[in-house]
């Protein structure tokens, strides 16, 4: 009997995708100060980002969606993952025709399941008037939301 209820459980794990057996996301939202630079000045702005990491249509590669809300506007970009590295690469945050964001990130692993991520690109700071981007970098806490 036992040996037939393990036969069961073996065929069935190799029928059903090893994807139903992973944890397959985490959520992270990250806050804090980013430095912008704008005609030699350099000044705080204060930003937010959520972090969405799933796997993919594919089964084996991550796909990453960042999101923010900005002057009553949602921005978003999303990239698929193909690399070894988790948590970071190049994205565009937009909305409609305004872009918020564009430059990389990365995930920084700190203690245990806590993490911050780092920016370098270059925030719009006003995109319902304008879209001049200016250079900005910042290294924000994240707040962990998976559990």
């Amino acid at each position: 009997m036992i040996r037939r209820a393990v036969s069961a459980v073996i065929i069935l794990g190799l029928c059903v995708p090893s994807a139903a057996f992973s944890a397959d996301s985490l959520r992270l939202v990250c806050s804090g100060p980013a430095e912008i630079r704008d005609e030699g000045f350099t000044r705080k702005f204060g930003l937010s980002i959520d972090f969405f990491d799933v796997r993919a249509r594919d089964g084996t590669s991550r796909k990453y969606i960042l999101s923010s809300i900005y002057q009553q506007k949602l921005f978003q970009g999303s990239l698929i993952n193909n690399s070894d590295e988790f948590g970071e690469g190049t994205i565009t945050l937009t909305n409609s025709r305004s872009r918020f964001y564009t430059g990389s990130f990365k995930l920084e692993k700190e203690k245990a399941e806590s993490y911050s991520m780092l920016l370098d690109g270059k925030i719009n700071n006003d995109p319902l008037t304008g879209n001049k981007l200016l250079p900005a970098k910042a290294k924000l806490p994240c707040v962990n939301l998976s559990y």
